[in-house]
């Protein structure tokens, strides 16, 4: 059985909370938006075979530390990785967290082994949304989310969400990413990039995915077949097999190469 060790890491004005489990090079496992680290449960005992796996709480989500003045969480990963010793991970992110994987690369190349976006967009990308909408999931596409999922695997999803503070829908969030942002920077990604997306995702996703392909120097981008917004979720086993075949191919990426 997979040992598992927890714990928290201090970051500016605050902690965040993280799990490690597996050895190997290093992989940072960054949920997105609305939801915790428990979202990562298909991947996080599954990719610690091969690796050592970091799954963590963003500040203002789940058991991190809701934020109390400016941040940067490109800042708070750099935390976590001089905490658990970690020189360089490859970052895989879901939504925002692959907006977070995306600024992290940008302040922190030397850090970066590749990055997965699932479902994600670089800071900088404009949403084609009405006047005045919320910020995070689109509750169409969390409906379809719910609806493809086991009666089981659809409770433990509503649970998560409804721990979720909502503290990013109640205040002004001062989060601070990278200037210019990473839209404008996508050729300074060094690092190897899969960027996936889910065929039944909405619009503006498969817009970013394929602004993401273009721009990146060292990317391919992937469709996964009969999914939508959270791939990891709803088709775990073809999300962990294309997952794990591009971190094994480029286990050993240097910015030397």
């Amino acid at each position: 059985m997979t040992n598992v060790t927890s714990g928290y890491v201090s970051i500016e004005r605050g902690r965040m909370f993280y799990e490690v489990a597996g050895a190997g090079p290093a992989v940072l496992l960054i949920h997105g938006f609305g939801v915790d680290r428990r979202s990562w449960k298909d991947q996080f005992l599954a990719f610690a075979e091969r690796y050592t796996v970091v799954n963590l709480d963003l500040r203002g989500f789940g058991l991190s530390s809701a934020p109390d003045g400016p941040y940067r969480y490109y800042d708070d990963l750099t935390a976590l990785l001089d905490q658990l010793g970690i020189e360089r991970a490859a970052l895989v992110g879901s939504s925002l967290g692959a907006r977070v994987a995306f600024d992290f690369a940008i302040a922190r190349p030397e850090r970066t082994r590749a990055i997965v976006s699932a479902d994600g967009v670089p800071s900088g990308f404009r949403f084609d949304r009405p006047p005045g909408a919320k910020r995070g999931p689109d509750p169409r596409q969390y409906k379809r989310t719910l609806d493809g999922l086991t009666p089981e695997k659809r409770a433990w999803l509503k649970a998560i969400v409804a721990d979720y503070s909502r503290w990013h829908r109640r205040n002004p969030d001062p989060r601070v990413e990278v200037a210019p942002p990473a839209i404008e920077r996508l050729h300074e990604v060094a690092a190897p990039t899969l960027v996936l997306v889910g065929s039944d995702d909405l619009p503006d996703f498969h817009k970013a995915a394929d602004l993401l392909a273009m721009g990146i120097p060292r990317s391919r981008r992937h469709v996964i077949a009969g999914a939508g917004h959270l791939p990891n979720l709803e088709t775990p086993e073809q999300f962990n097999r294309v997952v794990l075949e591009f971190i094994d191919m480029n286990r050993v990426y240097t910015l030397s190469r």
